[in-house]
């Protein structure tokens, strides 16, 4: 199929066309189901490197246009697991603390200061990673952008920190009652 075997072959040139000639309507398939300009970016970005790294693996088979979907559409189902994940275990991480500051406003401080203490013992980077991606609300590739690391990496960083809070909070709460 046209392009398959030249992007097997890792020609970079052949890889730099198709992702221009078909960037946009990629973008516009995840907008048109997201409503959410950064993570059509986000998953566009992911799909096009996914699509590089596993180039050997392409089939000649089905032309590169039916390939790239299929590798979008994935990357969007899990990046929309992923989001759903970290909003639910930030939902819990903010109910157990509301619930304990209702129930004693001094154990509710300890717990804000147990998950502040959590976050600023993480390895540098992980923690690097967290705030851009809590505090200052980056994407990951905004954050992969600026830190020079792979969007897999922020997504394992990120991973890692949620992982970190959520035992703090979680013993905490214990601990509290």
């Amino acid at each position: 199929m046209k392009y398959v075997e030249d992007i097997k072959d890792g020609n970079k040139r052949v890889f730099e066309e198709v992702y221009y000639k078909y960037h946009e309507r990629f973008y516009f398939y995840v907008l048109k189901r997201t409503a959410s300009e950064e993570l059509a970016e986000e998953v566009v970005q992911m799909t096009f490197i996914k699509i590089w790294e596993k180039r050997t693996s392409l089939s000649e088979d089905f032309p590169i246009e039916v390939q790239i979907a299929r590798v979008a559409r994935f990357t969007l189902i899990d990046m929309l697991r992923k989001k759903a994940a970290e909003r639910k275990v930030l939902t819990i991480i903010k109910q157990n603390a509301d619930a304990a500051i209702n129930h004693d406003p001094v154990v509710g401080k300890q717990l804000i200061q147990k998950v502040t203490e959590t976050i600023e013992n993480l390895p540098p980077e992980c923690r690097k990673v967290f705030i851009l991606s809590r505090e200052e609300g980056l994407t990951y590739l905004e954050i992969s952008n600026r830190l020079s690391i792979s969007p897999k990496t922020v997504e394992n960083q990120i991973s890692k920190a949620l992982k970190a809070v959520r035992k703090a909070v979680a013993l905490s709460y214990i601990l509290s009652f």
